[in-house]
């Protein structure tokens, strides 16, 4: 039954729209489309479209328009639009907000608790494809109904297209996933008896499993089939094959003649929106294909079974332990984890290196991409990087006229509004570059230049059109900085006495204050072990959502700070003690017993020498900064490995 045009009526009959602001009408327009293969920007404009028109039945008068248009799946709750959307009705500035139904707002009872605060603050929401109004008393059980809708849509349609899939497989092999290594799909291959066997992979396939047999070890076939050119699957996002996806591809039961479907399944998160793909528990359907067995069952069985119970020792959760990361996003882990990266390679620092949980290491020399494979402690970093800032607030006294300066002169700053007028401009001179191409095509008709001429434009316009929105909702919303210093002090050490140093919220918290973690080796002038320092860069107005927006505050509040990740030596933590004692005329052994570490007379010795090699070379400090690996180092050899190749990131170069 369509009730739209009831549901049109009831709206016009309700009481009259009257702006807070007294003059015009402030609209929120929320648009979603969930970014799927065969869905198209101009759906977000359709939907804008007929959210002003509903708009215009309900209005007459001047009406001023924030459009939230953006892709995402409906079921999320980490969409940032949700929390501009909230923070928008917090500012008590919104008189309306309206989507096409409520599963554009979000698909869930969250959208009930997102218009319940909406009401609340005065705000009315419409969806009238959803007939729901909260001008109207049954609100409330109008948006439950519609939310259970949209949820059962969502799942049912899910079920559906499942059951298809599955349906297909098991009747007549349909449904096919894309090729691995050693197959040949056709382009019109519809079921699994339309593949073959590629004849080039043959001797490929069966030395890499005698390899496999005999060491146990998937990197070994891995740089096998590296040095032999052997090419990864036509799906692989990879150039070259490493330990994972030689895993991957011995362990496919395709191998054996046996195809699989439902191999993992997927569960919702429901405090995140998310979904995420698990092992399916009750194991996959098969279908027999012999004509695509490199391998006899017996033998497939037997290796995999082995590398099974060999990799099993290193499985988290074991041994009755409950996995900590089980279900937890990759992204969401401690500081420095993930965002420590390397002076050399750049790329990030992760949690268990070279075997140490405790230890953080950096991802290229696992890959065999860089040379640093030295790791350090990520708990005693976090330690001295809480204590860094804790420093730095207690300095931040001297700089109380400079910050009062800037936040008076925020006040008054028009930089947002001059900014403002140049989108206005840019998109004023894009309509004319629009109507010149109108021109242009009506002339000489639709020419391959005008196309993309045409696809430049409407990017350039929606970047315009997201800025000017943005800075729009900037000029009315209030600029929300400390009003002096004392009060940031207080924000942060309210922030750190209510985390622990080791938690994943402290770690969000910590990546806002230190936008910059870059690690480096350095060493004694005189040899000695390679170790960590890090150079940070402090931001202490990282808490501060609008210090952006405030010209000179976060340069003020910026500090860059070189962190030592190690203990020094025994002979530089005594050098520079033994050298003024030296040089008073006391002996070596008078130094020994004058010191007031228990320290040894080559101690001793060793100091004075590292303080003269020191003097030789010129240096104010002992230590030096390596700029790739020494040669008379025994421990970092990964690049002596013919699997080694050092490979920065794009762009990426190393600064001592």
């Amino acid at each position: 039954m369509d009730r739209s045009g009831d549901f049109a009526v009831s709206r016009r009959s309700k009481k009259q729209v009257i702006p807070r602001n007294g003059h015009t009408l402030m609209v929120v327009i929320v648009a979603r489309i969930s970014g799927c293969a065969n869905q198209k920007e101009l759906s977000l404009d359709d939907q804008t479209d007929h959210d002003r028109a509903v708009i215009e039945e309900i209005y007459e008068g001047p009406a001023e328009f924030i459009v939230i248009a953006t892709r995402g799946k409906g079921e999320r709750l980490d969409r940032p639009e949700l929390k501009e959307v909230e923070d928008l009705i917090r500012t008590r500035t919104i008189d309306v907000i309206v989507m096409e139904d409520v599963g554009r707002l979000v698909r869930g009872v969250t959208a009930a608790m997102l218009w319940g605060l909406a009401v609340d603050h005065g705000t009315r929401c419409i969806a009238p494809n959803d007939c729901c109004d909260t001008n109207d008393e049954s609100w409330e059980e109008d948006l439950i109904s519609a939310c259970r809708d949209h949820v059962g849509h969502n799942a049912h349609t899910s079920k559906r297209i499942k059951h298809k899939l599955m349906n297909r497989f098991v009747k007549y092999g349909g449904s096919t996933p894309m090729p691995t290594y050693g197959y040949i799909k056709p382009e019109d291959a519809e079921t699994f008896d339309d593949w073959s066997k590629d004849p080039d992979a043959r001797v490929h396939l069966q030395s890499g499993m005698a390899l496999l047999q005999e060491t146990l070890n998937c990197s070994a076939v891995a740089d096998h089939f590296n040095a032999r050119g052997v090419p990864v699957g036509p799906s692989c996002d990879n150039s070259e094959w490493d330990g994972r996806m030689i895993r991957r591809l011995y362990a496919n039961p395709i191998l054996k003649g046996m195809a699989a479907r439902g191999t993992h399944e997927t569960v919702k998160i429901h405090g995140e929106g998310r979904r995420v793909s698990r092992k399916n528990p009750d194991g996959p359907v098969y279908r027999a294909c012999p004509h695509l067995a490199w391998f006899d069952a017996a033998e497939f069985d037997d290796v995999n079974a082995r590398l099974t119970e060999k990799n099993a020792r290193t499985r988290r959760g074991r041994n009755g332990k409950i996995d900590p990361r089980l279900r937890v996003p990759r992204k969401r882990t401690r500081f420095p984890g993930q965002h420590a990266t390397c002076a050399y390679c750049g790329r990030i620092y992760v949690w268990g290196g070279n075997g140490v949980t405790e230890n953080l290491q950096c991802t290229g020399s696992r890959d065999w991409r860089c040379w640093n494979s030295i790791g350090f402690n990520g708990s005693n970093a976090a330690q001295k990087v809480a204590q860094v800032i804790t420093n730095e607030l207690v300095q931040l006294n001297q700089f109380e006229a400079q910050f009062a300066a800037i936040v008076s002169n925020a006040a008054n700053d028009s930089s947002d509004r001059e900014q403002l007028d140049r989108v206005l401009r840019d998109l004023a001179d894009l309509e004319q570059e629009k109507f010149n191409l109108a021109e242009s095509m009506a002339a000489c008709g639709p020419l391959p230049w005008i196309k993309e001429k045409v696809k430049n434009i409407e990017f350039r316009d929606a970047e315009l059109q997201r800025t000017r929105s943005r800075l729009e909702r900037q000029q009315k919303a209030k600029l929300s900085i400390p009003a002096s210093l004392e009060e940031l002090r207080r924000l942060l050490e309210e922030h750190f006495a209510q985390l622990a140093i080791n938690s994943t919220e402290m770690g969000d918290l910590l990546r806002q204050i230190v936008p910059e973690f870059r690690v480096q080796l350095v060493r004694l002038c005189d040899g000695g072990h390679l170790m960590p320092r890090a150079r940070v860069t402090l931001n202490l107005a990282g808490v501060t959502p609008d210090a952006n927006r405030v010209p000179g505050l976060t340069d003020l509040l910026t500090r860059d700070v070189t962190l030592d990740l190690f203990e020094p030596p025994q002979r530089e933590q005594i050098r520079v003690a033994a050298t003024s004692l030296a040089a008073m005329g006391m002996t070596q052994r008078d130094i020994v017993r004058a010191l007031p570490q228990r320290v040894t007379l080559p101690a001793v010795q060793k100091a004075l020498a590292l303080q003269r090699r020191m003097d030789e070379q010129g240096l104010v400090s002992p230590y030096v900064v390596l700029e790739g690996p020494p040669s008379d180092y025994p421990k970092v050899r990964r690049h002596k490995n013919p699997r080694y190749r050092f490979r920065p990131l794009n762009g990426h170069q190393f600064q001592a």
